[in-house]
This record gives structure tokens, sequence and C-alpha cells, in this order.
């Protein structure tokens, strides 16, 4: 290879279909190595005929945090296996996951996208899903390394953590990975760690990742997460992604120029050549057969993940299952029943069962089996089975209908662009329209402004005005909806409504106003942009939620059982780049829960969100909770299998759902370009643990329609291996599966540790009383803690408590034992 190529080669690029890859070399007949996205199924970009980008989907499998919540390291490589093998027949030969950063905070928008709080559980189940996909020889792409645990300010943002943290908490997940599973690629992150960039961080990639795990695969950036040459190639990036930035030219002069050897260079082309070699693509190419893609067993596959990682958070009386011999209409009400004018101006988006970003599958709507479908298809001819979405989705509120909105007796809104951000001057553009949605982009692409496509220097202003005539006499709450800018609701010249953070913990913002029916409103609503950001903006109401609720009412009185499907989605800061503001449902979903569960007693409230939910307004109200995460494109299906009993549910809790947000430390979120991790290992339920905080549910939590019974603990040590046996049995009245969990207490210790730590898990499936022992086997490395002092793993002799348990908080066999150095 020459100098050039060599550096050619670890630039990322985007092929001329626009897949992106690592481009080959023709002239060596060394092959491009294309990625794919998709930690929960596959996605490929190409360029269509027309130019445009096309998104190919692959089955839609439940989502990352919903196959750990499975607790089933063999389904988790049964599914990503199926992923594999979707990947290899659209051509691609890695996948851009998984994504396994420590949930530390659940209102982290990529939580959906993540596996759990527990660095055991994280590193169990992401072996595990690289074991399945580097089974179809597709490279699995560990990411983001390291302490990606928030997106606001994820691409400037410097954690401060302990060394002692970084290797507890946030490290084990990858090293498990790594040494357990040989994954192939690691994914460097934004966010800085300890005053240094994760892509030029010589601790985190050369010390640790290359010297004490032994990794031997190559490490790329985040897409445009290069922040140096010198620093980026001297330190362990193997490859910059996705287009030239740092590398390409600028590393070809500093080889040149002698800042970067030449043997660096050579290792990093070395590095990813070792991946590209084992994956096959040198002896037989990309492989196309999209017969394989969304195959019937593959959709089969779906389902049963989408049902196991189900949650059964509460059951009082038994409501779950419901006996279809005593049912003959069901009412499913709900904004995540269905799709409908409630959700996205009721457009169609896989956004109201999938988070949003890099790890959206593009689901065409065909493919999906809503919760009313599911349930529709599932429960019989004789069965009635109506749905009423009760509520808006997503916030809450939906666009103004035009028809209260007027112009000199036109109906409708005027809009009047600025090219300044004061709306000043003359608007270069003035109209009524009877549109109150709006996507800019990063510039405001309008002829008449003289604009470029995507300038992100370019700042407007946007001013709307319009007479509003209510309908009904009450007070209305209003919403601004932008992702960035400034953005302001007046009515009669009053200030109702400003968001101005620009920021997608803060994409919307609402006010309230009474207002009275046959009176006449001045409504003037005002944008500015910020320039290079995403501008967009929605202006809303909450009225239509009236309607919705009394329809909903008639149903669920009409009805013998009510599935009532409330969550969260895409819009509501699930998301890439954003956070949740709050861990509570949308103040509407609230309203119409507690409404309903007054008229109908034979309920359950199926959860549909991709992290923790709060739930104090509401919990004490409904006798049945259900939490089916984003459950992949065959939810609906696995929804009715599981609330009518044909499959018992077996999933856990794979983090902790507070009673409050307010339970955290106020310094747990940052806004700032800083932030420090004040709770250092305590993270999760071990944070919880050690604070003595109650907790709404704990983590490992989750019942079933049967009963367990945990005896006959026993404990043994030999050559440094401690073997703990427990007997499970079904003592219930149907077959069932449980998770034994097995938390290690050191009684005694030099430090301060968590009060217990999950150390080993097994998930065990019997039929109606019939019984098992299970045996664990625990390393010196399950009782040791990182020492500070030393820099290195540390036994500390004497008594330790072995605890089993349902979850966190759910011990039900205690031991303590002697542990020797």
């Amino acid at each position: 290879m020459t100098l050039e190529e060599k550096v050619n080669y670890v630039t990322g690029g985007v092929l001329s279909n626009n897949q992106e890859s690592i481009n080959g070399i023709e002239r060596l007949s060394i092959p491009d190595f294309v990625i794919a996205h998709g930690p929960f199924g596959m996605k490929m970009r190409r360029r269509n005929k027309n130019g445009g980008i096309t998104l190919d989907a692959g089955t839609y499998f439940p989502v990352s945090i919903a196959m750990a919540a499975t607790w089933d390291t063999d389904k988790v490589k049964q599914i990503t296996s199926v992923i594999g093998k979707e990947m290899n027949a659209v051509g691609a030969m890695s996948n851009a996951g998984p994504a396994m950063n420590i949930i530390r905070d659940p209102r982290t928008g990529r939580s959906f996208e993540y596996f759990t709080e527990d660095p055991f559980l994280n590193g169990q189940i992401a072996a595990a899903y690289t074991k399945g996909i580097q089974s179809e020889k597709i490279a699995a792409i560990l990411k983001h390394y390291i302490v990606n645990n928030q997106e606001l300010n994820r691409h400037k943002v410097d954690v401060q953590v302990s060394e002692r943290a970084l290797r507890e908490i946030y490290f084990p997940g990858f090293e498990t990975a790594i040494k357990d599973a040989d994954a192939k690629v690691i994914m460097g992150a934004y966010n800085k760690v300890n005053g240094v960039h994760s892509c030029e961080n010589d601790f985190t990639l050369n010390q640790v990742l290359r010297k004490e795990w032994g990794f031997s695969g190559f490490v790329l950036s985040d897409w445009s997460g290069t922040q140096s040459t010198v620093a980026s190639a001297n330190n362990g990036l193997d490859v910059e992604m996705p287009r030239p930035r740092w590398y390409g030219d600028k590393l070809l002069k500093a080889v040149k120029d002698n800042k970067v050897s030449e043997d660096v260079l050579n290792t990093m082309v070395e590095n990813v050549l070792r991946v590209v070699f084992w994956s096959g693509a040198f002896d037989q190419g990309p492989m196309y057969d999209k017969n394989i893609v969304r195959s019937k067993s593959h959709l089969e596959m779906a389902r049963t993940a989408s049902s196991d990682a189900m949650v059964l958070l509460k059951n009082e009386n038994n409501t779950l299952p419901f006996n279809l011999n005593n049912i003959k209409n069901i009412a499913v009400i709900g904004p995540n029943g269905n799709y409908g004018g409630h959700f996205n101006n009721g457009k169609y988006d896989i956004g109201l069962f999938q988070g949003g970003g890099s790890a959206r599958i593009a689901s065409k709507q065909g493919s999906i089996i809503t919760p009313f479908l599911g349930i529709k298809n599932n429960v019989g001819k004789d069965v009635k089975v109506s749905y009423e979405p009760g509520c808006y989705a997503e916030s809450g509120y939906g666009l103004i209908p035009t028809k209260y909105l007027s112009v000199d007796s036109q109906e409708g809104i005027e809009s009047s662009y600025y090219n300044n951000v004061a709306f000043k001057g003359a608007p270069f553009k003035k109209e009524v329209t009877k549109k109150l949605a709006y996507n800019w982009g990063r510039g405001l692409e309008i002829p008449e402004a003289g604009t470029a496509k995507n300038n992100d220097k370019y700042k407007f202003s946007v001013a709307f005005k319009s007479t509003l005539k209510v309908p009904a006499t009450r007070g209305y709450s209003f919403e601004v909806r932008n992702e960035s800018g400034n953005a302001k609701i007046f009515i009669d010249g009053k200030l109702i409504v400003e968001n101005k953070k620009g920021s997608r913990i803060d994409w919307n913002n609402t006010g309230k106003i009474k207002l009275e029916k046959g009176k006449e409103y001045k409504l003037e609503v005002k944008y500015a942009s910020v320039g290079g950001h995403i501008s967009n903006l929605r202006i809303g109401w909450d009225y239509e939620n009236i309607q919705y609720l009394e329809k909903a009412k008639i149903a669920a009185k009409n009805a013998d059982a009510v599935v009532l499907t409330v969550g969260l989605s895409a819009k509501v800061g699930e998301t890439e780049a954003g956070d949740r503001r709050t861990l509570a449902l949308p103040e509407a979903q609230q309203n119409l829960i507690n409404e309903i569960s007054k008229i109908n007693k034979n309920l359950a409230v199926v959860l549909v969100a991709g992290s923790a939910v709060t739930m104090n307004s509401w919990l004490d109200n409904v006798p049945a909770i259900l939490d089916v995460w984003y459950p992949g494109e065959q939810g609906g299906n696995a929804i009715s299998d599981v609330v009518f009993g044909k499959v018992n549910p077996s999933g856990k809790l794979p983090i902790t759902f507070p009673k409050s947000y307010s339970q955290y430390p106020a310094n747990f979120y940052s806004y700032d370009s800083k932030i420090e991790y004040k709770e250092d290992i305590y993270v999760g339920y071990r944070y919880f643990d050690k604070y003595k905080k109650e907790v709404l549910f704990p983590f490992g939590h989750g019942l079933s329609y049967t009963d367990f019974k945990y005896s006959k603990l026993k404990v043994s040590t030999k050559k440094n291996i401690t073997n703990v046996c427990v007997k499970i049995e079904n003592i219930g009245n149907s077959d069932g599966a449980d998770v034994i969990q097995l938390y290690v207490r050191d009684l005694k210790s030099s430090v301060d540790r968590p009060i217990k730590e999950l150390k080993a898990f097994k998930k065990v499936h019997l039929k109606k009383g019939e019984k098992k022992t299970i045996e664990f086997k625990l390393t010196e490395r399950a009782f040791a803690f990182w020492d500070s002092v030393s820099k290195d793993w540390k036994l500390e002799s004497g008594e330790f408590e072995i605890l089993i348990g349902k979850s966190s908080r759910d011990i039900i066999l205690k031991k303590i034992i002697n542990v020797k150095q």
C-alpha cells in the first residue's frame, strides 16, 4: 500500500450508493467494509434512483433495554444472530452496535438503546449480543466508549469520573464483551473523559483497551467525533468516521512531518485489515439475498423476544391474564394503542413504538402490529375490540385546528419571514396558511431569501398572527415545540408561553390561560432561529383531549376489559441527541389513566417506553401494569399473548424505577460543558441501597402468573472458585420462568462498598410442579474491588454474604461465607 492508500484506508467514507463504510482499495483487491446501523434490527442507508436516501429496514426486534429485560443470554444470542443474517443479506459486514452505556440517569434519551444500570448484567448481555451477531461474521461495534451517559452537550461535555467508578461501573461491560466474546470493533464517544476527548484518550484506548484487555480489533470514532489529527492517531483511534475532517490530507501531512510515525499508521491499517479478513470479505464478498430479510421465522422470533422481555410490574387480584371466556367486548384505550390523528398530526411515524436517532428502524406502517391490531387479530371473531386514543400522544398537545383561526375572514394564520432574528424591517415573505407545524432544517430554504441549502450561518425569524375564537369557556393550555431557537405565544399581547433553551431536553414548553367562548382573541406566535441548528416549530393546544377522553369513557363503560396503552415516543425525549425533562407521563395521559380507572376496574395498563416512568399520581388506581418497552414490530401480537395468558411474563427490570426524579442528587445532570460524577460507584440500585431510598420498582423486579420457591442454598469454595447451588421449584398453577439473581455483599471492608452487587443470574424455565437445582461459579473478581492505591483489583479476606433474590430488594436466601485471598 502506498502512503496515500494507507491514509485513505483509515479515513471513513460513503460509497456511491451512500452506504457508510471503510472504503477498500480496488488496485489491491481490498474490499469495502460496509457498516450497517441497528442495535435492534438491520438498517442500511442507500441512495435510491431519484437521488434520495432510502433506509432498508430489517426485522424490528424489541429495543436493547428490552433485550436486557429478558435476562436471557441465549435469547439475546438468537435475536442478534438473526440480525446478523439480515445484515449479511444486504451486503453489510459490521453493525454499529450494541450501544451499551450504563443508564446512569434514566432521563437519558438513548436509554432505550442501552441495556442496564448494572455493570455485570451489562457485560453478560453485551457478550451474548456480540456472540450472536459475530456468529454470522458481522462485526459488533461496541459503543460509546466511554461514559456517554447523557445526550445534552454530548459533543463537548467533560465527564469527571474516578478511576474506581470507571473500573467498577463503566468499563466492565466493554471488558466482558471483549474478553468473553472477542468483540471486533470499538466506537469512541463524543464526550471528554477527565479532560481528554474519548477518541484521543491514551488511558482508555491504549492503556486499558489494548494493553490490559488485549483488544485486537480496531477503534473508530463516533460520527464526526474526532477532534484532532496527531493526538487521535497516536493515542489509539484507528479510523475516523464518516468522512475526512481530521484524517485524510491532515493525517497524510502529519505522517510526512513525522508527527505521526508510519509505524503507527501501519498499526492502524493492520488493526482494520485484521477484522476485514475475519469477516470473510476477502473470501466471498457481500451476500445479497433479500428473501432472508423479515422472513416468517424472523417475525416469529421478534414476537417471542417481545413477550419474553415484558415485565409484569403489578398484578393485584390476579387481574392478568384476562379470561377470554368472560369477555365479549374489549376496549383498547390510550395514545400508544394505535396510529391516528392523535399522534404526529395524523401522519405515520414509527416513533410511536420506537425511540429516535441513528438506531431508528424505518419500518413501514403495514409491518407494525400495534397493540390494538395485535389484540383484535388474536381474540377471535366473537369478541368485539374497539379503540379510542383517549388523549393526544407525544406531550398531550395537538395542532390548533385552523377552523378556530382566521385572518380577515380567511381561515388560517398569517406568517411573515424576516432575514434577521429581531423581526426588523419588511418581511421578505408573507402569506396566509393553514400550516401550524414547520421543519426548516438547518437553514431557511426559501428562494426569496436568497439562502443556500444547509447554510449553517443563516439566521431568520418568523411571526405568526391570527384571530382566535375558542369553542368553549375553559382554561386552555398552549404549547410551543422547538428543538432550538426561541419561540413565544402571545394572546392579546400577553406572553403565555416561551421556550428559549434551545436544547432537546427543553424541546417544548406550555402555558395556561382562561378564554371565553364567543370572544375574539389576538393570537401571535414568534420564532427566532439561532443558526447552525435544526429549526422547527409546532403550535399546539390541549382542547381536543376533552373529546378524546369522553369517547374513551364510553368505550370503557361498555367494555368487559380495558387494555390502557400509555407511554412515550421518539417525540417526547426518547431520542438520540435529546434527553427527557421528566420521568412522568404527560399530564393528559395521567388524567386519562385516572379517569378510565374510575369507570372500569378490569383494567391493565400497558406501558410503552424505553426507560423508567414515575407513577405517583395513578399507581394506586390501577390493578395491573405491564411494561412492554418499545416492543418491536410484532409487539401487538406479543402483548396479546401476555395479557390473555398464552405467554407467562418472565421479564425483569434491568433498571430501577424511582418514585421521583427528585430522589437523585441535584447535580446528577448537567446543562454545562462539565459534569462531575460525585456519586462515584453508587449508580442505580447501589445508590438507592446506600442512601436507604424507597423505590417504585426495584432493579430485577418482575412478576409472573405462577409462583416460585427457592430453597437449599449451598456454598463451597475450591481452588479460588466459589460454587453456589440453589433449588428452585414452580409451585404455582402454570408453566413459567424466573430469574435467580445472585448478589454479593462484603460485610467488612477497608473501603466503602455497595450494600450488594449482582454477580450472577440465571433464567430458569419450569413446568408446573417442576424442580431444578441451579449452580453458579464465582471467581475472585466477584468479591474484589478496585484499589485506588495499588491501581489493581483487590480481594480482602473476610466474611461475605451470598444473597439469592427475585430482585435487588426481594432477597429470599442468605448465607455468610469466609473468603480468603
